[in-house]
């Protein structure tokens, strides 16, 4: 079995609770313990407990690779949220899940990174798409049935360093991923929704290897992308100056010293970086959704779902009166003056462009 399609071993297992990149994970716990988040609070907890059951995972590993070696690749649509970081991709991702017949990957992935499906299935702890809130945690959900970005799990196709952005994939690495999707389709039975906000900038890349695969990717309003954006620099890395995602580097120049600049810097290359893989996937596959727009009216966009993916039209009145509108957050969190400096050098850089 090539490296791809075998899930990874030892050496890989703590990346699921301590990224490659990451260099404060005391810090980070000390965060939020504080913050107060039950959503925080459980992530903390299935750490522990998928160090606890390591021996486990690794024993039902072999049923595990038997599935992917069974799989097909996926017949039915997949669905991928995507977009920057704190763009509203969690949300997206819970709504969608909460209103359309899709199976998606829960929190239980992250107590067994390397036999997920068979763990799933062995511990009845399937997709319950009726419990699913509008509530987490910088993209962390409670409850072992919560949905799970199963970042740990793209590790094994992305690479385990997620503040680079890939720009190939490999014939293994493409096979991995279709046997992987291909199995979950054939262990739920239904199309897959999962949510991974890096693949804005490796959309076409994925599309190739899996070919019913759709993309919406989530844009926001700039000023407000990027407050949120130094925020979870600070709560997550504990630093401003710590890029939160794939920091989409301009080049071999340094980042800029002002945390402000570089995350202003950040959200313009999100958006051109988007705008170019929507471009490589095509429209029909890769759709750019305003967060302020979905709030305003989420029934709009899981009736598009339903009728131009899933290939099952829903009435839309119908559908507003179940779809509760949710309220964009449009506030300042940061300074003033700080805000202020963002929004100047978010139009500095509008009219250097």
């Amino acid at each position: 079995m090539s490296a791809a399609t075998r899930p990874p071993g030892m050496r890989r297992l703590l990346h699921r609770f301590l990224p490659a990149h990451f260099a404060d994970p005391v810090g980070l716990a000390r965060r939020l313990l504080r913050s107060g988040s039950p959503e925080a609070r459980f992530a903390m907890a299935l750490s522990a407990l998928g160090l606890a059951a390591t021996p486990v995972d690794l024993l039902l590993s072999p049923l595990e690779r038997r599935r992917y070696r069974r799989a097909r690749p996926p017949r039915l649509p997949l669905i991928f949220v995507c977009g920057p970081p704190r763009s509203g991709t969690t949300v997206v991702a819970q709504t969608l899940i909460r209103f359309l017949p899709v199976a998606y990957l829960t929190n239980l992935t992250a107590v067994f990174p390397t036999a997920p499906l068979t763990a799933g299935r062995l511990f009845g702890v399937a997709p319950r798409n009726d419990r699913v809130s509008p509530v987490s945690y910088y993209g962390r959900t409670a409850g072992f049935w919560g949905p799970n970005d199963a970042l740990h799990l793209w590790d094994r196709w992305l690479g385990t360093d997620r503040t680079v952005r890939r720009t190939a994939l490999t014939g293994t690495e493409a096979d991995g991923l279709a046997r992987f999707f291909g199995a979950c389709e054939a262990l739920h039975g239904r199309p897959v929704l999962n949510k991974n906000n890096s693949l804005s900038t490796c959309a076409a890349l994925v599309a190739d290897a899996l070919p019913t695969a759709h993309f919406v990717c989530m844009s926001r309003e700039p000023v407000y992308l990027a407050q949120s954006l130094l925020q979870a620099r600070r709560q997550i890395h504990g630093s401003a100056a710590v890029p939160y995602g794939v920091a989409l580097a301009d080049g071999p120049e340094p980042a800029p010293a002002d945390p402000i600049e570089d995350v202003c810097r950040q959200v313009r290359r999100h958006t051109a970086t988007a705008e170019e893989q929507r471009a490589a996937v095509g429209d029909e596959r890769f759709w750019i959704v305003d967060y302020e727009a979905f709030c305003a009216d989420p029934a709009q966009l899981v009736a598009r779902i339903a009728r131009d993916v899933l290939g099952a039209p829903a009435d839309l009145s119908e559908l507003r009166r179940a779809v509760p509108r949710l309220a964009a957050s449009r506030r300042r969190t940061v300074a003033q003056a700080e805000f202020r400096d963002l929004e100047a050098t978010l139009a500095r850089l509008q009219a250097e462009a």
